[in-house]
């Protein structure tokens, strides 16, 4: 088993973080998703990162698919509530949380291309604006939720940091600081 993955995305980053919490022994390779390497395009036709390719050759796509894989192979996880309502609040709070990156990720590669405004551009400069004000409201409900809003706001720091979410969202910032030099996620900081 191993985990195809970019060691700057933050889908991967929260999964190699899950990894280390539940103290499972998954591999991670170095992956480029741009390179269109043959294992990745094996496992995921997507070409996407992150990938976790299982024992028997299957693979798991979709960061929130294979971090739900990951919290069922263990059963005393304490990470995320497994039933319920609280379940359902931690499932979306990832998805805001992916929400964000995949704002972001789209900000960038536009900037790549040259897109730097426009309808487009500012609805997802809104977007990313109007979820880092729903999180406080979502800070502390269960460690998974911590974790998936530390990732999006440390990537926010790597890739935009005009973006000044600490200023806008002190409570953001506290739970950042906080949780910042855990192992886990000191371990798991992307290359500058």
């Amino acid at each position: 088993m191993q985990l195809l993955a970019s060691l700057t995305s933050p889908y991967a980053r929260r999964l190699r973080i899950l990894i280390a919490e539940l103290g499972l022994d998954i591999p991670v390779v170095p992956t480029a998703p741009m390179d269109n390497p043959a294992a990745l395009l094996t496992a995921n036709p997507l070409g996407k990162v992150p990938a976790l390719v299982l024992g028997e050759g299957t693979a798991i796509v979709d960061s929130p698919v294979i971090a739900a894989w990951l919290l069922a192979r263990s059963p005393t996880q304490t990470l995320m509530p497994t039933t319920g309502t609280a379940h359902w609040h931690a499932r979306t709070t990832e998805a805001l949380t992916d929400g964000i990156l995949d704002a972001a990720i789209i900000l960038r590669f536009n900037t790549g291309q040259g897109v730097t405004s426009g309808v487009w551009t500012d609805r997802q400069y809104a977007a990313i604006d109007r979820t880092l004000a729903a999180l406080p409201a979502r800070i502390g409900a269960s460690p998974y939720e911590d974790i998936c809003i530390v990732i999006a706001c440390e990537y926010l720091d790597l890739r935009f940091a005009a973006i000044d979410w600490r200023t806008t969202q002190p409570a953001l910032a506290a739970l950042q600081s906080r949780l910042t030099d855990t192992p886990a996620l000191i371990a798991t900081r992307p290359p500058q």
